[in-house]
């Protein structure tokens, strides 16, 4: 699966997660997503089960670094993981997939309370950024599984998805 590779050029000079844990966040690992995924998928077609995948971008965080510090930029990607576990319930799985790109994975929710999600998330995950994050912007994309689909294709229907967010 591609989930690990950015988007976009903007997230040059940010650590990279790897493994289960990204000991950075706290938050689960492109491994653990990379597994998580292929169950899930593999579950909600099974038993004709609701289940969304979230891929949230930092668009803006390349600048962090070089602009506020190292530390600024780790503090703002230890800040939007806290918002991810405000904003989740404990069945959800919150990962970090790249320097700063997150995966979030909802079980039982279909897409229009996928939306919900994002848009609780949109409303008051910059506020908790750090000040000096002000470049900072959540783009989100989303997707569930279609009857027959592979995980990879729901993955990247989510990050197809966030081309259209980021226009906006």
């Amino acid at each position: 699966m591609t989930t690990t590779e950015p988007v976009t050029a903007d997230t040059v000079g940010l650590p990279e997660p790897a493994g289960w844990t990204d000991p950075l966040t706290g938050l689960e690992g492109p491994e653990f997503w990379r597994k998580l995924v292929i169950t899930e998928v593999a579950r909600a077609s099974r038993y004709k089960r609701p289940m969304t995948v979230v891929i949230l971008d930092l668009d803006g965080m390349a600048e962090i670094p070089s602009m506020w510090g190292r530390e600024v930029a780790h503090h703002t990607l230890r800040e939007t993981a806290q918002c991810l576990r405000r904003m989740a319930r404990t069945s959800d799985h919150l990962t970090r997939l790249g320097p700063a790109r997150f995966g979030i994975l909802l079980p039982e929710t279909d897409e229009i309370a996928a939306i919900n999600f994002v848009e609780r998330i949109r409303a008051s995950g910059p506020a908790s950024l750090p000040r000096t994050a002000s470049l900072v912007r959540f783009v989100f994309g989303w997707a569930s599984p279609r009857p027959g689909d592979a995980p990879e294709a729901v993955v990247r229907r989510a990050v197809d998805r966030m081309a259209s967010d980021r226009m906006v």
